[in-house]
């Protein structure tokens, strides 16, 4: 009988189940993949329903059980990816009573100007990782308890999706969250490893009103009767708490040392790197505009994250009139760094990193009458670069040891020039991975490594595959072209910052 783990990745865009091989493989046909697409409000709501996550990721659970012969396969383990930072309120039945709350939503934006004004940013970062942010936690809540009191007061807890989809399926109700999850809140306090007291004090909140955090990955409960019963599969799995997407996505892609940076290009993105806890490696250095979160209890995780990456790309696809994939992408490989003109500032959904500015928004300058369509998103293409450049030199300096860029996410596969301005902007050979499902990936190999199917996922062999090395040519030009960002980016938001 094979032995297998089955990987659940909830993403903002879709959910996927995957069984894998004790070797790290995708067993064939195990896939499956549910699309939905998050609500948004004029007003910058990203939400979702509850109850079209339950129905989504449980329907993929049942396809991809049902992908093999019964009794051909014995599941050993479920680990899970879900995305940072969103969250639900649970009542004290463990039924919702709010919509899942996305990081993408904006409406927290001016409670993050208030809260800055209140607190001690620099002091709350040093305790958390994390800046006071729309994206995060705090600001999220007081904008809930300003404008929604009744329904605030009225959850009993909050949690992130996965621990609310364990919640429905295990035997006991009271999931603990684990310190991934936990770390990229805004709330945790990573000195003590526990709920931040001064933050929650501040929100007028309890740690009971959170999941207790776990150092250990794995779940002391088994499924309910009624899983049980429709997942046989799973009757004796052992199940893992969720872990940050990006967490997974270094660990699935083989970047699970501080050797190898690991960036994502989808509709958003993100460069990070994992770091063990025992290297101190922060200490006393500079990481302004960068987050640090957990990995679990041993490994860290640090970065940069990014609202839009491949969006910008998809926002002119709608916008301009533009030629066919293959004539653009001909068009854009043969004309030199700067060639447009132009400078952008890729902003459309807001900043992240590295300036956490909830009033940055997208730019352009340098229009003039020959400017065309293929210009713009050439300058696009260059900017959203440009930002991950910015973040990666910031990390180089931190981990002087990283020799290579591992690269996952479509964008970047599908766009092979902009894969090039990538390496020439980074400075940096920039490897595809060769895991189309690096999240699904990690999210399995850390449930191996927590039952002990393997004693360290570094040991399981990652495929790569197409490598982009540096033009020495263009990176010189691509460095004064982020001096002309970063100016123009100053001049704008510079005060506001």
């Amino acid at each position: 009988m094979q032995r297998l783990v089955l990987s659940l990745d909830i993403g903002t865009s879709s959910a996927r189940t995957i069984l894998w091989s004790t070797d790290g493989t995708a067993v064939a046909g195990s896939l499956v993949q549910h699309e939905y697409r998050m609500t948004t409000t004029a007003d910058g709501g990203v939400e979702m329903d509850s109850g079209l996550l339950v129905q989504s990721i449980e329907e993929c659970i049942d396809r991809s059980l049902n992908s093999l012969p019964v009794g051909s396969f014995d599941v050993s383990a479920v680990g899970i990816s879900t995305y940072w930072h969103s969250m639900l309120g649970m009542d004290e039945n463990g039924a919702p009573i709010t919509p899942i709350f996305s990081w993408a939503d904006t409406r927290p934006a001016q409670d993050a100007v208030t809260l800055k004004r209140q607190l001690n940013n620099d002091d709350i970062y040093h305790r958390t990782g994390c800046v006071i942010h729309s994206s995060y936690y705090p600001a999220r809540l007081h904008w809930l308890r300003r404008t929604q009191p009744n329904t605030f007061h009225r959850v009993k807890q909050w949690v992130s999706p996965g621990e609310f989809l364990l919640s429905r399926w295990l035997s006991s109700k009271n999931i603990n969250t684990s310190t991934s999850m936990a770390s990229g809140t805004g709330l945790f306090n990573q000195g003590s490893c526990s709920w931040d007291l001064d933050l929650l004090k501040e929100l007028g909140l309890s740690p009971s009103a959170f999941p207790q955090v776990s150092n250990d990955l794995l779940l002391d409960s088994s499924l309910c009767k009624e899983y049980a019963e429709r997942w046989p599969a799973l009757k004796h799995a052992q199940f893992c708490g969720p872990v940050g997407d990006g967490a997974c996505g270094n660990m699935g892609s083989g970047c699970s040392t501080p050797a190898h940076l690991a960036i994502n290009l989808g509709t958003s993105g993100a460069v990070r790197i994992v770091w063990p806890k025992s290297s101190h490696a922060l200490a006393g250095r500079d990481t302004q505009g960068l987050w640090n979160y957990h990995v679990d209890q041993n490994r860290r995780i640090t970065g940069a994250a990014f609202s839009d990456g491949g969006s910008v790309y998809q926002w002119m696809c709608r916008t301009l009139q533009l030629p066919d994939v293959q004539s653009l992408e001909k068009e854009i490989a043969k004309r030199g760094p700067g060639d447009h003109g132009l400078c952008f500032l890729p902003f459309l959904a807001g900043e992240r990193s590295m300036g956490w500015n909830t009033e940055a928004r997208g730019a352009v300058l340098g229009l003039n009458l020959d400017t065309d369509a293929i210009a713009i998103v050439h300058a696009a293409l260059e900017a959203v670069a440009l930002r991950f450049s910015l973040a990666t030199t910031k990390l180089r300096t931190i981990f002087p040891q990283t020799q290579s860029v591992i690269a996952s996410g479509g964008a970047l596969a599908r766009s092979p020039a902009w894969a090039q301005m990538f390496a020439d902007c980074m400075n940096l050979p920039i490897t595809l991975a060769g895991e189309p499902e690096a999240s699904s990936r990690g999210a399995a190999l850390l449930a191996m490594e927590a039952v002990g199917i393997v004693n360290s996922v570094a040991e399981v062999p990652t495929a790569t595959g197409i490598t982009y090395e540096p033009e020495p040519s263009k990176v010189e030009r691509y460095a004064e072209l982020l001096a002309l960002q970063e100016k123009f980016y100053d001049s704008l938001f510079g005060d506001s910052a």
